[in-house]
């Protein structure tokens, strides 16, 4: 409730949650000091100490490696206020810190990433030292590490790897639209394993960071969002095509998420077929429906030609008939009266 409070993003828009969550705290702290009270009054507490001390010091001995229990619940409870702490740090970076900050984009996630890593690596340390673990055990078990990532872990490696790649580096950043085999998404996620796509289908493509390096991917929004758009046209033959350029570049203008610069352009294909061929190039800013702007301008492209008398043809064949029978002929050249008859 006080004025300096209510300055931060996570008083103003988490209060409740602040506030469910102080209270639990609260009352678990109560329950800790009403035990150790209730305790310390019935002079209970120095011998539940010492059972659980007892019971807290049974050792397991894995070859030169000893463990006891009270060794394993440090370690657990070590970890866990470490994964509390970590994601307590990330909350505040995201709501508070990094929003004051300009920053280019992707580089905040980078750094909220980073922080989540180290506070993690710490907290291993942190533990395997409150679990009184010697250095020379740690590195026994660093060394057995190794030979089993040198046997059968080499792909985790790689998706850890180039997951810091992807970090760091940014060549994919959360809300980008990829393309990857035949699969077009946006990036949902990137994690120290795999990231997230999820594709305009409604499906989650989950994939591993090492196929995003090291394979082609094709990021439509790395530096912008902008998109060009072609549309092709064709018109019958003996249309002016300085007309129908006008026409395309005209429509193109007039439709409000088409981009002035870049200029929209009309260009003259070639000649085909049945057709005089034609083709509308514009950009647009509005990535996320540019299906639907090319929807709208070739719509507007129809009724514009459609208005100037503009004919757009339907492909043509000529036959040419070498030999046939005869009847055949004759029926022909009657026109069908044979038949009809």
């Amino acid at each position: 409730a006080t004025r300096i409070a209510q300055r931060l993003n996570i008083v103003r828009r988490h209060k409740e949650t602040i506030i469910r969550r102080c209270v639990a705290v609260i009352y678990v702290v109560a329950i800790f000091v009403w035990a150790d009270m209730v305790l310390m009054r019935f002079h209970l507490l120095v011998p539940l100490l010492q059972v659980l001390k007892a019971i807290l010091g049974q050792e397991l001995s894995v070859g030169a490696l000893n463990v006891s229990l009270g060794d394993i619940i440090a370690i657990a409870i070590a970890i866990w206020l470490t994964v509390l702490l970590s994601r307590f740090v990330r909350f505040v970076l995201a709501e508070d810190v990094l929003p004051r900050v300009q920053l280019p984009r992707g580089v905040g996630d980078s750094i909220s990433k980073l922080v989540h890593y180290t506070i993690l690596a710490l907290g291993a340390i942190v533990a395997l030292a409150a679990a009184g673990i010697e250095w020379q055990s740690f590195a026994l078990i660093a060394g057995a590490l190794g030979i089993g990532i040198g046997f059968g872990l080499q792909n985790l490696v790689n998706n850890f790897v180039s997951g810091m790649i992807l970090i760091f580096e940014r060549p994919i950043q959360l809300g980008d639209t990829v393309e990857f085999g035949n699969r077009l998404g946006v990036v949902k996620r990137i994690g120290i394993r795999s990231s997230t796509v999820r594709t305009f289908d409604g499906a989650e493509v989950i994939v591993p960071n090492g196929n995003l390096i090291s394979a082609e991917v094709v990021n439509w929004t790395l530096s912008d969002r902008l998109r060009r758009l072609e549309i092709p046209v064709g018109v019958a033959y003996g249309t002016d095509p300085h007309r129908v350029l006008e026409i395309l570049v005209e429509v193109a203008r007039r439709h409000p998420d088409v981009l002035e610069h870049p200029v929209p352009q009309g260009l003259f294909k070639g000649f085909g077929d049945s057709s005089l061929d034609f083709v509308a190039w514009l950009w647009t800013a509005n990535f996320d429906q540019w299906r639907k702007v090319g929807s709208e301008v070739a719509v507007s492209i129809h009724d514009a030609l459609a208005e100037a008398g503009v004919e757009i043809p339907f492909p043509q064949r000529d036959l040419h008939l070498k030999s046939i029978d005869s009847s055949v002929s004759r029926e022909i050249a009657s026109g069908g009266e044979g038949k009809s008859k």
